[in-house]
């Protein structure tokens, strides 16, 4: 059995630079506190979980223009990125090039697009933990292969997440949580979903109907079947409205797991790690984290 680590980088950068702030700077005085934090989070990581392998997973494009063009409103709420974080970002590229830690990213989608594809191809002795504060990756969620690390407050509380955790949760199982968000919406995402549902509707419509298309039918009918609908003829109305606005949701919220992943790695050189790490000031993080990795290997019996 394999045990790997995706790292949603985009949610840990952002949780360590709205934890650090723009205070960690190095040297030459840039920002580097979402890497410091990063960084020491990933360390924690490993000590705690000691996979065999860790996958940094990017964003390539955080509003994907495949995204966009069926809903221009998707992430339109979205504050424009902090000063001094996107830099950060190719930072940490050329920080972990210089390890043997594996780097992802889906050309033209985002880090859960690109984590679902690397799952979708996962052999059967493959077992993944997706560490990541995006609900949208419950989606992927599925026993015994993947279940998801939600991080409550950074990687020292985690909401570990498999099949029965998000049943209990939020009342359906992993594989249908995206219809979950459609109906209820996502405010992250700036998904309003359809008006007057909320989750506990929500939740009773996808207990009721095994799919958006079968709960549409039943909104449409003269009669419909004993159920949620049958006695409310205003959230039949608000369904029938919301059509459209289902219809393209149906396509836009589920991850894109057949997108072409590219995956790099790079040859581990600790003489250049540790002179990138004094020029951008992030010796202590880099030291912790390699030190992590190499308790790791040494306790698999790796070389």
């Amino acid at each position: 059995m394999t045990h790997l680590i995706l790292l949603d980088v985009s949610s840990l950068m952002y949780r360590a630079h709205f934890a650090l702030g723009d205070g960690v700077r190095s040297p030459g005085g840039r920002p580097v506190g979402a890497i410091h934090g990063c960084l020491d989070m990933v360390a924690r990581l490993v000590l705690a979980r000691r996979p065999e392998r860790i996958v940094h997973v990017y964003d390539h494009e955080w509003r994907p223009t495949a995204r966009t063009e069926l809903y221009p409103a998707y992430k339109a709420n979205r504050p424009p990125d902090p000063e001094g974080l996107p830099e950060q970002f190719s930072m940490l590229r050329q920080l972990l090039d210089l390890t043997e830690m594996e780097q992802a990213m889906t050309r033209g989608w985002e880090a859960e697009d690109a984590i679902g594809a690397i799952c979708a191809a996962a052999g059967p002795q493959d077992r993944f933990e997706i560490v990541s504060g995006d609900r949208d990756l419950i989606q992927l969620v599925r026993d015994p292969f993947v279940r998801l690390l939600y991080t409550v407050r950074g990687v020292s509380d985690l909401l570990e997440l498999d099949e029965a955790g998000v049943l209990e949760r939020y009342g359906v199982p992993a594989s249908r949580y995206a219809e979950l968000a459609i109906l209820r919406g996502d405010p992250s995402d700036s998904l309003p979903g359809v008006p007057g549902v909320g989750e506990k509707t929500a939740r009773a419509l996808v207990e009721a109907y095994g799919s958006l298309e079968e709960l549409l039918t039943d909104a449409e009918a003269e009669e419909p079947r004993p159920g949620p609908l049958a006695s409310k003829p205003a959230l039949r109305a608000r369904l029938r409205a919301a059509r459209g606005y289902l219809e393209t949701m149906r396509r836009l919220v589920p991850v894109n797991a057949s997108a072409p992943v590219d995956r790099w790695r790079g040859e581990r050189d600790d003489a250049g790690l540790r002179e990138l790490a004094d020029e951008l000031g992030v010796r202590g993080p880099v030291t912790r984290l390699r030190a992590a990795l190499d308790s790791v290997a040494e306790g698999s019996g790796a070389s």
